[in-house]
């Protein structure tokens, strides 16, 4: 499998999965780094706001647009 890494501050994330890492780079980076972040490093909205410096709230409302559109995006490509 060949793997394609995405570079969220200073962590590298890595997905070998093809129609996930293309539905990714559609989303703003706002949305992708919040839920590469939250799922891929398992962090929770107040360690990402810390991070970015910015409320608990963005940081949830950038994941749950980011994961409908995600979704949106998946399901499309079916």
């Amino acid at each position: 499998h060949e793997f394609v890494s995405f570079q969220v501050l200073n962590f590298v994330i890595r997905t070998a999965d093809e129609k996930l890492r293309t539905a990714l780079k559609e989303l703003t980076e706002k949305q992708r780094n919040a839920i590469l972040l939250h799922f891929f490093q398992v962090m929770n909205d107040r360690e990402i706001s810390k991070l970015y410096h910015v409320s608990r709230s963005a940081i949830n409302s950038r994941r749950d647009r980011g994961l409908r559109k995600l979704q949106k995006l998946l399901n499309d490509r079916e």
